[in-house]
């Protein structure tokens, strides 16, 4: 995806002409995943409910691959849901750049909207924000088809952890691809099973391949800058390999010792802290703006059609979770269940809430510690 070309006042026209299309129809909803991360825009609040759900989980699965700001970007990601009666172009979604540095995604929508539709135009719209915070908007502004492919089969196996084993078994029955192939895989082609496999083990190879130097950070920096991957791949992973035939050799053990490995699926500290927080966090519309709306609040109110529907789609997702979390975070998610439970009695929410508190605080500690640890051993042992 290259940046288009857009003159200020051009984003002016398409502005007012967009303000007036949702005047004449409707107020449109507002709803934010976070500070500096996206915000939705949706005629229908459900649709943006669900949209912001998927922004959510893009931010969390994808923030260590991909190195999320922490606070966010400095301007969040703009998402516009386009009614599908009113959408005119061949693909699903488009996303652009503006030259002052907003990225902004319109999607197609409909209640029919595939899945992977929303999360490939999410990752899209993440990837070019991440290369224009880093570079600007410039003619190089390049998104590589299998990067944008593997993060999109990276978030599904880290939010579904047992299709990692799946993931390991189907590829028992595939050949890896050429990584050739793989880095210059055309986006407009077909996208075979055995590439879109092959991205993802990439993605995970060169990311148990870098070193202490970040090797796969600046490698994802040229990729997002309109580097040869080939040539940036010899630059960035320096001593790994010769030539091309040991480039090859060095892919292809990556690829069969990645598919054997006989780990349990399991997220890392980081990501299953990330996980509850998303889990126990609840933004409600209210009015005309987004409010987070605590635990307790939620707990008391779980008759509300709305808020009992919540509680059930966070419970199912967090029952997938629980056996993949990290044993950090374990009491606290199974804490949490507990809260989310349809058989909770008003009597027992404080008492719940508590105990998930409780757990919540012991796990970040135990977590700080850790790293701190750690930390000191790594110094003690580069002197």
């Amino acid at each position: 995806m290259r940046a288009s070309a857009i003159t200020r006042w051009g984003w002016v026209f398409a502005g007012i002409c967009w303000a007036n299309v949702w005047i004449n129809a409707a107020t449109p909803v507002l709803s934010q995943t976070g500070p500096g991360q996206f915000e939705i825009a949706s005629l229908d609040a459900s649709a943006a409910q669900r949209v912001r759900e998927e922004a959510e989980a893009a931010w969390r699965w994808l923030a260590l691959p991909l190195d999320l700001p922490t606070a966010g970007f400095t301007s969040p990601i703009f998402v516009r849901l386009i009614p599908a009666e009113t959408w005119a172009e061949a693909l699903p979604f488009r996303v652009e750049a503006e030259p002052g540095g907003v990225v902004s995604l319109r999607l197609r929508w409909s209640e029919t909207t595939p899945v992977v539709d929303v999360r490939r135009a999410l990752v899209q719209a993440l990837l070019v924000r991440i290369s224009v915070a880093a570079h600007g908007v410039n003619a190089h502004l390049v998104i590589p088809p299998w990067l944008q492919q593997a993060c999109v089969e990276w978030w599904r196996i880290r939010a579904e952890p047992a299709q990692a084993d799946a993931l390991q078994q189907e590829s028992a029955a595939l050949a890896p691809p050429a990584l050739e192939v793989v880095l210059h895989a055309d986006r407009g082609g077909v996208e075979s099973r055995q590439l879109q496999v092959g991205a993802v083990w990439l993605l995970a190879w060169l990311q148990a391949e870098s070193g202490s130097m970040g090797d796969w950070a600046l490698y994802r920096s040229r990729l997002l800058a309109g580097a040869d991957p080939e040539v940036a791949l010899a630059e960035c992973f320096a001593g790994r390999f010769a030539d091309a035939l040991e480039r090859e050799l060095w892919w292809q053990t990556g690829w069969h010792h990645l598919r054997r490995a006989r780990t349990q699926p399991q997220l890392g500290s980081v990501e299953a802290r990330a996980a509850l927080t998303d889990l126990a966090r609840f933004v409600f519309t209210v009015g005309e703006a987004d409010a987070v709306v605590p635990l307790r609040s939620i707990l008391s109110r779980h008759a509300e059609p709305a808020v009992k529907a919540a509680l059930a789609e966070r419970s199912y997702e967090l029952q997938r979770l629980l056996p993949a979390l990290h044993p950090f975070y374990l009491n606290a998610g199974l804490a949490l269940a507990d809260c989310f439970a349809p058989t909770l009695k008003a009597q027992d929410f404080e008492a719940k809430v508590a105990a998930f508190e409780r757990e919540w605080d012991e796990a970040l500690d135990l977590e700080t510690t850790a790293r701190a640890a750690l930390d000191q051993l790594v110094a003690t042992r580069s002197k």
